[in-house]
């Protein structure tokens, strides 16, 4: 494991818990122990998150250092411990993605354990979009339908740039993938998302984050129910993060005008897109 230092980020630049990229945790913050968290820290946080009303599945426990005989997806469903490792900053944000997005992750899990029962042992497209989801996703509520087309379309001029200010109002970021909460540690030119749009209603940006949270997390737990539905992982759709308006300080014309950055199409987008872990 690797501790990532502040210093690798530019000068004034805040990592966890200040940066955009965190706000999906932020319930969580003040509970953060001074040191590497301990079994009695993760049993502390998810009693808060349950008393905070958090649909976390009967029983779901972080089993530190656990050694599963099962596969990882099959004994969370079995058993209801989520093996975490200590000392080790993604299973710590994967933890804070399951208090974050308890339905979501517990629909990713069980979909896991259904293509697992049927004989989807290895990993083929319909477990990888699910892997890539739960890893790298960025929840991508929108009311407009020409940002979703420029998202859609790899237009990253009129997404970002002409229309920086419709970001909190008509179009947002949730991040779901504990991968790029640990990733966020040590930001860099290149670092990618992968988004998954959902349309909404204008009233939806009305809410404050924490109720938009919640309905997607709903929501997306629905929808990953039916096996139909995202079964590739190209359906899932490339973000460059760091050029998301306010999440990185040298946000100038030159800086958006790196194509090897913003890419015009998908075509060897895998030199600067995040894989999952």
């Amino acid at each position: 494991m690797r501790m990532i230092a502040q210093g690798c980020l530019p000068a004034g630049f805040a990592p966890w818990p200040a940066h955009p990229l965190y706000r999906s945790l932020a319930p969580w913050q003040a509970l953060q122990p001074q040191g590497w968290p301990q079994q009695a820290d993760f049993d502390r946080l998810t009693a808060h998150a349950r008393a905070l009303g958090q649909a976390l599945p009967p029983g779901l426990r972080f089993a530190c250092d656990l050694d599963p005989t099962l596969y990882y997806e099959m004994h969370i469903g079995a058993h209801g411990e989520v093996p975490t490792r200590t000392q080790n900053w993604h299973d710590w944000f994967g933890a804070l993605a399951w208090l974050s997005w308890p339905r979501s992750k517990t629909a990713l899990n069980d979909r896991h354990v259904r293509a697992i029962e049927r004989g989807e042992v290895g990993r083929g497209p319909f477990r990888d979009a699910a892997t890539l989801l739960d890893e790298c996703g960025v929840i991508v509520p929108v009311a407009d339908p020409a940002l979703a087309a420029a998202l859609q379309g790899m237009d990253w001029q009129t997404l970002l740039v002409t229309h920086a200010d419709a970001w909190g109002t008509r179009i947002d970021t949730h991040v779901l993938g504990h991968a790029l909460f640990e990733q966020g540690l040590a930001m860099h030119i290149g670092w990618c998302g992968k988004a998954l749009l959902l349309p909404v209603e204008p009233a939806f940006f009305t809410l404050d984050y924490a109720q938009r949270q919640q309905q997607l997390d709903a929501r997306l737990a629905a929808l990953l129910q039916d096996d139909s539905w995202l079964t590739r992982p190209r359906e899932l759709l490339p973000l460059p993060l760091l050029g998301l308006p306010g999440w990185w300080p040298q946000q100038d014309a030159a800086f958006y005008a790196n194509t090897a950055y913003f890419r015009p199409t998908r075509r060897a987008n895998a030199a600067t897109e995040t894989s999952p872990s």
